[in-house]
Formats: structure tokens, sequence, C-alpha cells
């Protein structure tokens, strides 16, 4: 089914407009006098280029003795937002002629389960299952030492219980859901999996604008993996330093060069300098590291560079169509490319991991 299709069905959606609403129960104690509740259509979630250009539509509902109403708009299939205080949101997806139930059972922490659709109750069964791993995540995201190697196990527990329920309920329309929380093959071979039933879902749309750009990814990871061979040659490019230089990969032929894609935007990015920063100073005589600045503003870049003392080469990269980073495949950050004094490609790393310095280590001193 094709997007025009899809955009047309949701839109005619709205012709079935009935009277559906979502009641709002608020745990005893909330003391809220007034709630606002902002929703967005799909439809303009697909079509409007920015987020922050989607258009948005919010009302302010009444509290009466810990509970209120929402009305579900007839302007067809949308995410709800309700707002409790800042950073304090429910979610949840509705159309017209549903009506669902919300049971906020505690606001700080907010906790809240939605029921009366499959899609929600399929959501919020997911939404219990992930949200203890997504807790370890961010908790362990806020340690100084914390290894990228945990980091992953506890990304792929919670990519586990996606795939899980995927596999398991393939005609639910919350595998949808489950769907677009994944990336890359993951992602590919849970479409292949779900049933015509859950493609009716209305989030499916955006399954479908998505998957071009995930199978984009996957082609970028497997030409990753097919330059690592050893024999291929690293691709030469000329980008400006921070003096304004055009500094060109070919001029550090006969050293070996550590190629760094980074951001100032990038948490991991910043925690690795240090250890770089070791790295380069205990090789510099034969090893150059060419930091690659991706998706950050020019002033944005030589802040971060004159923060953190980069004392490496810096250049500045603005991602574009055939822009290093695309031409390397970089799909995360930090990637480190290790490049021999012949110029091939020996490895490429994605993410905080200690084991890069490792295969540096084996590769300079054989």
């Amino acid at each position: 089914m094709n997007k025009t299709a899809i955009l047309t069905i949701i839109g005619a959606a709205s012709v079935f407009a009935a009277n559906a609403d979502v009641k709002v129960n608020l745990a005893p104690g909330s003391n809220l006098q007034e709630v606002k509740v902002s929703h967005a259509t799909i439809k303009d979630m697909l079509t409007t280029p920015r987020n922050q250009d989607i258009p948005t539509v919010t009302d302010t509902y009444k509290v009466n003795k810990n509970s209120f109403t929402i009305r579900i708009s007839p302007d067809g299939p949308s995410r709800y937002s309700i707002d409790f205080a800042p950073d304090v949101m429910a979610d949840f997806y509705a159309q017209p002629g549903e009506n669902l139930t919300v049971d906020v059972t505690s606001l700080s922490p907010l906790t809240y389960t939605v029921s009366g659709t499959p899609l929600m109750d399929g959501m919020t069964y997911i939404d219990s299952k992930t949200g203890p791993i997504l807790a370890e995540f961010n908790a362990a995201r806020q340690q100084p030492n914390t290894d990228s190697a945990k980091m992953q196990q506890i990304v792929d527990s919670y990519n586990r219980v996606l795939k899980d329920y995927i596999t398991e309920n393939p005609a639910n329309p919350a595998a949808v859901y489950a769907l677009l929380e994944l990336d890359g093959e993951d992602f590919l071979k849970g479409l292949s999996l779900l049933k015509p039933e859950a493609m009716m879902s209305m989030l499916y749309p955006i399954v479908e604008l998505r998957k071009p750009m995930i199978e984009k990814q996957v082609e970028a990871e497997r030409l990753q993996q097919e330059m690592q061979n050893g024999t291929y040659d690293a691709i030469d490019f000329k980008l400006k330093d921070l003096n304004g230089k055009e500094v060109s990969l070919r001029d550090y032929r006969g050293k070996w060069v550590i190629l760094d894609f980074w951001g100032s935007w990038c948490i991991w990015c910043i925690k690795g300098f240090p250890h770089l920063k070791e790295v380069y100073e205990a090789n510099k005589d034969r090893l150059e590291v060419i930091g690659i600045d991706c998706q950050d503003t020019e002033e944005a870049w030589r802040a971060a560079c004159d923060k953190y003392q980069l004392p490496w080469v810096n250049v500045y990269n603005v991602t574009k169509e055939g822009s290093v980073d695309q031409l390397y495949g970089i799909q995360g950050f930090p990637t480190k490319i290790i490049i021999s004094p012949k110029g091939k490609i020996m490895n490429i790393t994605t993410g905080d991991d200690p084991s890069f310095y490792d295969t540096l280590n084996k590769l300079m001193n054989k």
C-alpha cells in the first residue's frame, strides 16, 4: 500500500467520527484544577518536514474529583499528550469512534496505563516490560564509568522485548509500535513478520515512511563491514580545519590515522576524549587523529574544540549527499576508523568501545 493511499484512508477515518472520549482518572490527592491536552494528527506528522512545525491543537480541561474527559478529535488518527507539569506528559494514540481510559496512579514519578483498544492495550503491555529496562539504561548513562559493553547489553535486552512481542503478536496493531522502536536489520525482519491486520494500525504509515531510511542505513552498515577487510582504500576527502586551511586525508599517508566522527551534542563522543588524548599523546610521532565534526553548527564545533582542548586535526563536515560521513557509511556517534600508513581501512568501531584501543594497539604493533 503506497503512502498516498494510506493518507487517503487516514483522512477518510474522520467520516466515521462518533461520540468517543478518553476518561482520565487521577490518583487521589493529585490536586490538579485543570490540565492541558494537545494533539497532532498522524497525517500532519507524516507530511510536515520539521517536528516543531507540526500543527498542534491544545485544549484545557477542568478536573473534577480527580478525573476529566478528553474529547476525541474528528480530525483523524492522532497522538495525544496530557500535560500534567513541565516535562511530565502522558501520551496515547486515538482515532474517531474509540473510547479509552487513562489511569494515572502517580504524578511523581509519572505512572499510568492506557486501555480500551488493541493498540493501546498492547502499547501499555510493551511499556510495562521495557520501562524498567529503560530506567536501567538512563541510570547507567549517568554513571561516569559505565562501559559501552554494559550499555549494549541493556539495549539488547530492550530490543529483545520488542522483537519477542512482534514474533508472538504479528497481527496486533501494537506490533507496529514495537517495530517503530527497532532499527536496522531488526526493523526489516520485524516488518517481514507483520500480518495484514497489524498493517491496518494507525501507526503503520509511519513505518512506511521509515522503511526507505532504514534500508539505506542497512546498506551503509553493509558497506562498513565490507570496508574492514584490510584491502579497501580509505576514501580521500578535503575539509577545512579551524584555521580555514584545507585538510586532505592523503596528506597523512605514511602515518596511522584515526578518523573520529563526533559532534558536540554527543555525550559518548565527549566522554571518550580523555582516553583518545592519552593514546594520541603516546603515539603522535606515528599516529594522527582527524576529528570530523558532524551535525553541528560551525559555531558549536569551534566552541567544543576550544572547550575540550582537542590537540589533533579538527575539520568541519556538513552532512549532505556525498559528504564524508555518508561516504564512510556513518550511522552512529562516535565512530572511529583506523587507517593504515598505506591508506587502507583496518577497522571501524561505532560507540565508545574500549576494545577499539586494543585493536589499534595490535594493528600498530604487528
